[in-house]
């Protein structure tokens, strides 16, 4: 009885659409991804991703299947409150990822496309090693994110794309 009970719940999962954390649903047009331009975090977590669900980051664009070229990238701080000492108790991230992605023969699919993530955290001034430790995991996540948000419009333009065939 034990047995059909972890079957039951691993089919459960697997039913509702459950994956680990860190995989993403992939095409198979992205088995093999060129990321140009990208800064080293976000290079880095392309390449996290890619390796959660068995695909892989190339060397060159003539070896993908897709292609994301960052046209624009930019990590923000800023100061969101200050205490009564003048020093800041809240910051707000702001990143921005400018890219297009084009398919492994070169034809455009997205042009010009835009992501913005924010993210507000507060800074307590008893624990400043802690506060830093927490900012860059929020940046990670961040970066996360971006690559989760491309890797759902490359799904979509693919099946536009698909569906024009």
């Amino acid at each position: 009885m034990k047995k059909f009970g972890t079957l039951f719940f691993v089919m459960l999962l697997a039913s509702c659409g459950y994956h680990l954390r860190g995989a993403i649903d992939l095409p198979p047009e992205m088995d093999k991804i060129y990321v140009q331009n990208a800064s080293p975090p976000l290079l880095d977590t392309f390449r996290d991703i890619l390796l959660a669900t068995q695909r892989q980051l190339v060397s060159s664009a003539g070896e993908a299947g897709l292609v994301v070229i960052v046209l624009a990238e930019e990590m923000l701080r800023r100061d969101l409150s200050l205490s009564s000492t003048g020093k800041s108790t809240e910051y707000e991230l702001q990143y921005t990822l400018g890219y297009e992605m084009l398919d492994g023969k070169g034809k455009i699919l997205l042009k010009n496309q835009t992501i913005e993530i924010n993210r507000d955290y507060f800074n307590a001034q008893a624990n400043v090693i802690g506060k830093e430790q927490e900012e860059e995991l929020i940046r990670k996540e961040m970066y996360r994110q971006a690559v989760s948000n491309i890797a759902r419009s490359a799904r979509s333009a693919l099946k536009k794309r698909g569906k024009k065939k």
